[in-house]
């Protein structure tokens, strides 16, 4: 598990069970439900790329399952004819849209944007004094392990007395920072999972936790540092600061260029509403 990661809910899972499925003579196929099937490649297409190398089989079942579910549902759905009303081609004419919108959207912005070493430094000496944490910060470490069963046997090994960053190192499947005894450094409740910061978040500096469930597997988790909002932070931390600020004002001000260029080369219309009389939807 690498801090940072998107936390995947069901509305990707749900995603997963209306995925393209093209090609799929070249792709590995999970479920069929009659005559639709459901690829491997389906469903990472749905996950990030910063994801895809910790994916446990158990979340990979768990999507197949929810395909699985939604595509009974759907099939039935066609045949009363309800993917025809005029709501549901509405929503999926404007999902379709907004999907390709954002993969160009996406692709500009990371073309277009550099931030220098001089604007960071810039901005850092004239407001490093003003620069202060904004939300809580955890440090902890983590043993993370494929099912519970495993995951109560390290927790009871702890329980007597074994050293947690050397059960990290020899059991955790996250091997990136079980070399650093489980270390997942410094990050804020909003960078992983809800169970994860729900856990981490009762636990005193020190302590660990009973095994937690996510997507990657069972977490042990163990806290070792927290600090509080508004407090000072060192020159990296700020200049970070300063750096996601910076991106976040250009990506603002690259979308907005993008948006009147491409509205430049567009023929567009826009015509008055309906009298309030006339806003009359056709039968759902």
């Amino acid at each position: 598990m690498k801090i940072g990661m998107v936390i995947i809910t069901a509305a990707l899972l749900l995603a997963i069970a209306c995925a393209d499925k093209t090609d799929q003579d070249e792709r590995t196929v999970l479920a069929r439900v009659n005559d639709e099937i459901l690829t491997y490649e389906d469903i990472i297409y749905q996950i990030p790329p910063q994801l895809r190398e910790n994916m446990t089989d158990e979340y990979l079942m768990e999507a197949v399952e929810t395909w699985i579910n939604t595509e009974v549902v759907y099939q039935s759905a066609v045949e009363m004819g309800l993917d025809k009303k005029p709501d549901v081609q509405a929503m999926i004419k404007w999902g379709v849209k907004e999907t390709v919108a954002k993969k160009l959207i996406d692709s500009e912005l990371s073309s277009r944007i550099e931030i220098s070493t001089v604007e960071i430094d810039s901005i850092y000496l004239t407001q490093k004094d003003r620069l202060k944490l904004e939300k809580d910060r955890f440090r902890a470490s983590h043993i993370l392990l494929d099912d519970y069963e495993t995951a109560m046997a390290i927790y009871n090994r702890l329980g007597k007395g074994s050293n947690f960053e050397d059960l990290a190192l020899d059991y955790s499947r996250d091997r990136e920072s079980a070399l650093m005894g489980g270390d997942l450094g410094l990050f804020t409740v909003d960078q992983v999972e809800p169970s994860f910061a729900e856990a981490l978040k009762e636990l005193k500096e020190g302590s660990f936790s009973k095994p937690v469930k996510t997507i990657y597997g069972y977490h042990i988790i163990k806290l070792t540092e927290r600090i509080k909002a508004g407090s000072e932070l060192d020159s990296l931390e700020a200049r970070r600061m300063v750096e996601n600020r910076l991106l976040a004002g250009k990506q603002a001000q690259e979308f907005q260029k993008i948006i009147e260029s491409l509205k430049a080369d567009a023929t567009i219309e826009i015509f008055p509403l309906p009298a309030p009389d006339k806003r009359v939807l056709k039968e759902e």
